[in-house]
């Protein structure tokens, strides 16, 4: 066997470091990101119950069990319920089978996004400044998924973002930690008068 003297071995180890470190710090934000969007997921409900209090509250929607409005609001619900179901999925799977899983949580981030953007497309708003805020409030939350989004592998090809012909502004993808979510959503509520429907 040949020897190793002092200077080679100093160099196969500070290698052998730097790739645990490395390999270290993207387990960890890996695991910080999971973790941010497990418990962003009753956050993000909350948020989405807020817009339909003050949509119900502004008498622009009357909530009928298995009305239209109803289903889809079920549907956005679900579709949020379904984030925190794929990273539990994710986090309770064998190391091997990980890998494969990461394609379901972005695949139930897209179908969040896309279910508010049907809620935003189907709902009538007649009133411009409810309207805005509606907009706004909405934007973040699909903002704050697709940010989650851009942190993760794409979705499965069968899962795109679908094209509405409206559209929310201000939801390109943004990376925000629950508590800048939260002063946000609210400073959109307490700049256009609706502050007594913010859950936060």
């Amino acid at each position: 066997m040949e020897s190793i003297n002092r200077r080679t071995f100093g160099k196969w180890w500070g290698v052998a470091m730097a790739s645990l470190t490395i390999g270290g710090q993207v387990f960890l934000t890996g695991c910080t990101t999971f973790a941010t969007i497990l418990n962003w997921v009753d956050t993000g409900l909350s948020a989405f119950q807020s817009v339909v209090d003050l949509l119900a509250g502004q008498g622009v929607i009357a909530i009928v069990i298995g009305s239209a409005i109803d289903l889809i609001i079920k549907a956005v619900k679900a579709a949020l319920a379904d984030i925190a179901t794929a990273v539990n999925n994710y986090n309770a799977a064998p190391a091997a089978s990980q890998p494969g899983l990461l394609g379901k949580i972005s695949a139930a981030l897209v179908a969040a996004q896309n279910e508010i953007g049907q809620f935003w497309n189907d709902v009538s708003i007649p009133d411009a400044k409810l309207a805005s805020t509606v907009a706004g409030l909405l934007g973040l939350i699909v903002s704050t998924l697709a940010g989650f989004q851009s942190l993760l592998p794409p979705a499965p090809a069968p899962v795109a973002l679908r094209t509405f012909p409206k559209t929310l502004q201000g939801a390109a993808p943004q990376k925000r930690s629950i508590g800048q979510f939260k002063a946000e959503f609210k400073a959109i509520l307490v700049a256009n008068g609706y502050s007594n429907y913010s859950r936060f």
